[in-house]
């Protein structure tokens, strides 16, 4: 398959995905009003997202499929990290929450 076909591919994909990537700008610009963990997911979206597209310009481009997986792997390792970041927070909010109600209802 050539480069210009998985090419796109990506690009269809990645325009299909403004139903995820336009909410997580508008959360990573509202800032301080969402939760850390919000925001976090939101870095994670635009991270997988901003590599996919990164993916496939560098595949309209003449370099080697080794170096777009690289590039690929990379944007994965760095959208799952703060995904799990986010995750671990969320717990944490949680857990705050459930003290602050638990010593509301006291």
């Amino acid at each position: 398959m050539s480069h210009g076909v998985l090419a796109l591919g990506v690009a269809v994909l990645c325009v299909s995905g403004n139903v995820w990537y336009l909410p997580a700008c508008i959360d990573l610009r509202a800032g301080q009003d969402r939760p850390r963990s919000r925001r976090l997911v939101a870095a994670a979206v635009l991270a997988g997202w901003g590599s996919a597209a990164l993916t496939m310009l560098l595949l309209l481009t003449p370099v080697t499929l080794s170096a777009v997986a690289l590039v690929a792997v990379a944007g994965t390792i760095t959208t799952v990290s703060l995904a799990f970041r986010a995750r671990l927070s969320r717990g944490q909010e949680q857990r705050e929450e459930e003290a602050r109600w638990a010593a509301l209802l006291r």
